[in-house]
């Protein structure tokens, strides 16, 4: 009797079709604004995100809370680590297709500054400004 029951239980159960999501949530969108660090030139934001995306596969990697990626000029790209975990870390190539979502999405006359989630890790959340 309960191995019928056990058996029309894993029957039931193998023939259930589980829903599948349609559209994963964001875990951070693009911020546009200066967050207090002041718009930077879009040509050396530009500068570094072309550098981090040459490093490739080379870890990119918050140290503490906050970490400088690359300066050109008076511009830095920063990896802000919002979740407090363990040196997180990201393919620099991530962390520059972060950037450049924000240059695609804050240029406002030849300057940029916002924030973004590093592509793929949403606990390096990338900045550009001072």
């Amino acid at each position: 009797m309960i191995f019928n029951a056990l058996a029309l239980t894993l029957t039931l159960l193998a023939s259930t079709t589980l829903a599948t999501p349609t559209s994963l949530d964001k875990r951070y969108s693009v911020t546009c604004g200066d967050n207090g660090g002041g718009y930077v030139s879009v040509s050396e934001a530009q500068s570094c995100v072309n550098y981090l995306y040459a490093k490739g596969t080379t870890a990119c990697t918050v140290n503490g809370e906050n970490t400088v990626f690359c300066t050109a000029g008076s511009t830095k790209i920063y990896g802000s680590n919002i979740n407090l975990v363990n040196n997180p870390s990201s393919y620099c190539r991530d962390v520059a297709a972060g950037a450049q979502a924000i240059i695609d999405g804050c240029t406002q006359g030849g300057t940029v500054a916002g924030s973004n989630a590093a592509a793929g890790n949403g606990d390096i959340i990338v900045s550009i400004n001072h």
